[in-house]
């Protein structure tokens, strides 16, 4: 095969971010010998990955809508998940609770039938949508269904508790007679799935000669079929392209207008906004479960067990500025807050409670007037040309998905490449997931037992396994022999991560800045003990590895500083 964006009878794809859906169609199309230069402006997770709800779920409200096809692959997704990603990803028990038995039908009923998916139906029939909660004859409809669609063995159907019941969460007994308990999952650290993405990626390119390049903090140009990428050293790069891909979310339709692409509008993105709290009582309240519960105004907000905190969200608001300049406001927090003391009265949240929030615009499909909860949470490819050369742009999807959106821009740009699909990433497990054990008492021993191997804390080898799983013991092995420093194993402050773990980060997981440590590789932004001694520490190994110079080092803390009381909320 010869022609646009082949070298040796071989096609290069260029992927435009390095989020969770870039990278899912990066490691796709590497398994099946195709050349990936994957380029992003930002860092790995910048966007929407790395403000998501968490939840690796079917989508049970999406039944309300009878997206059927979405609810049953994203549970297909969800049982491959915890089994292949399974150091990330861990099933979770959620709570809905419930006040009253038949309210909610008629307008569960008028959302089956589509009809606040269109402006005119939906005017029409507003008389039939006063408010009220959805009931426990509805959810009980809807949780049988979803049950059914799982059809998961390793997942517990749903069950039906009163609320002074024990091992369930603690909400208002006083305003609700019911808890209906079902199954999902959560992914604490999409980051760090990213990561193994690319990881996975980079060993299937090293072992078949495939090429793949991954450029973060770059930027690309293009001129015909020629697209030159210059990285955050200012060193150029190209090559010759057979295929964009347009994987940079919300970020979507600007970027289409960079390259001078004539489309319609694509996106109309919701801002969710979140927060984490560590205060005791709210902790104690929900347990090791969570609860997804109906607001007063209708939206369905979940609050969730996060580590050593607890994680409540979300908001469902249109959005049109740039997205990277979303961050939860006053009123989503103030809302947000109101509806966990409405659920919870005796644990008595304020504001202060909040450690930090963050904000993320989701990459939905531009609908009009429709309402921001009835707009689906499908995945679609709009394709469009520059040029000569195909502009595949990714629309909407979800963390759940991610895979099998990767597997489905794959087989389009197969198809325009003329290659036949030769493997599937349907069963293939990540780095750090392959061995892994599947019961947590027997995870337990191994980490005890690699803790005895190197001399560390159970606490520090926790903090390392939560990362990286069954690779812990192969990057303790080579910084044992590869790193001198008698300080190796000592913590960084504010954290439970040996100063050997942090360098072995910086040379194999592509940082250029201390922000990409603290908030998307060691995950630190969640920890209650970050501070500015954790950001002059870490400043200081970046400084060792040849990352930062030591003039720079006052600038990238205030900078990291500036961006965690910014984005964040979070003062150190």
């Amino acid at each position: 095969m010869s022609g646009p964006g082949t070298t040796g009878g071989r096609p290069k794809v260029l992927i435009l971010g390095a989020g969770i859906n870039g990278c899912s169609v990066a490691r796709e199309l590497v398994l099946n010998g195709v050349d990936v230069w994957l380029v992003e402006k930002n860092d790995i997770a910048f966007g929407a990955t790395s403000r998501a709800s968490r939840l690796i779920h079917g989508g049970l409200r999406y039944l309300e809508y009878a997206d059927f096809h979405l609810v049953r692959e994203s549970l297909n997704e969800r049982t491959r998940l915890c089994k292949l990603a399974g150091h990330l990803v861990e099933p979770l028990r959620l709570y809905i609770p419930v006040a009253e038995r038949t309210s909610g039908l008629i307008q569960s009923g008028l959302k089956f039938a589509g009809v606040t998916r269109s402006s005119t139906l939906n005017w029409l029939t507003q008389p039939l949508q006063h408010k009220s909660e959805r009931g426990l004859w509805a959810i009980e409809i809807g949780l049988s269904l979803y049950d059914r669609f799982a059809a998961d063995p390793n997942m517990p159907p749903h069950t039906v508790h009163e609320p002074n019941e024990p091992g369930v969460p603690r909400v208002d007994r006083s305003r609700f007679r019911w808890l209906c308990g079902y199954s999902d999952a959560q992914m604490r650290f999409p980051e760090r799935y990213c990561v193994a993405l690319l990881e996975d990626a980079r060993q299937i390119a090293e072992t078949t000669g495939v090429e793949f390049r991954l450029f973060t903090y770059s930027q690309a140009q293009f001129v015909d079929d020629t697209v030159k990428v210059t990285d955050a050293r200012g060193v150029a790069s190209e090559m010759t392209l057979a295929i964009l891909v347009n994987a940079t979310g919300a970020w979507g339709d600007l970027t289409l207008g960079q390259l001078h692409v004539p489309a319609p509008r694509l996106f109309g993105g919701t801002k969710g906004s979140h927060f984490v709290s560590y205060q005791p009582a709210l902790k104690q309240a929900i347990g090791r479960a969570g609860v997804y519960a109906e607001a007063a105004d209708g939206r369905l907000i979940f609050v969730l067990p996060f580590g050593d905190a607890v994680l409540v969200g979300t908001t469902d608001e249109r959005f049109d500025g740039p997205p990277e300049t979303a961050v939860a406001s006053d009123a989503e927090l103030g809302y947000l807050v109101s509806t966990v003391n409405e659920l919870f009265p005796d644990v008595h949240l304020t504001r202060d409670d909040v450690t930090l929030t963050y904000s993320g615009v989701r990459p939905l499909p531009y609908v009009g007037d429709a309402s921001e909860a009835s707009i689906s949470r499908d995945h679609s490819i709009a394709v469009h040309a520059h040029g000569r050369i195909p502009v595949l742009t990714l629309v909407g999807g979800k963390l759940t998905t991610s895979r099998a959106l990767g597997e489905l821009v794959t087989d389009a740009a197969l198809e325009r490449l003329g290659i036949a699909r030769s493997a599937m990433t349907i069963g293939r497990y990540l780095p750090g997931s392959k061995g892994l054990p599947e019961d947590a008492s027997q995870r337990e021993i191994v980490i005890h037992q690699v803790a005895a191997e190197f001399g560390l804390s159970h606490d520090q080898t926790s903090a390392i396994w939560e990362l990286c799983g069954t690779l812990t013991s192969e990057i303790l092995r080579h910084q044992q022999s590869a790193d001198a420093d008698p300080r190796r194993w000592e913590n960084i402050a504010g954290s439970a991560l040996p100063r050997t773990f942090v360098r072995w980060v910086i040379e194999h997981e592509r940082v250029e800045r201390l922000e990409d440590l603290v908030e998307r590789r060691l995950m630190l932004l969640y920890t209650a003990q970050l501070s500015r001694c954790t950001l002059e520490e870490l400043s200081d190994v970046l400084i060792e590895r040849g990352r930062l110079s030591a003039v720079d080092k006052p600038a990238a803390i205030d900078r990291a500083l500036e961006r965690l009381s910014h984005t964040y909320a979070r003062q150190l």
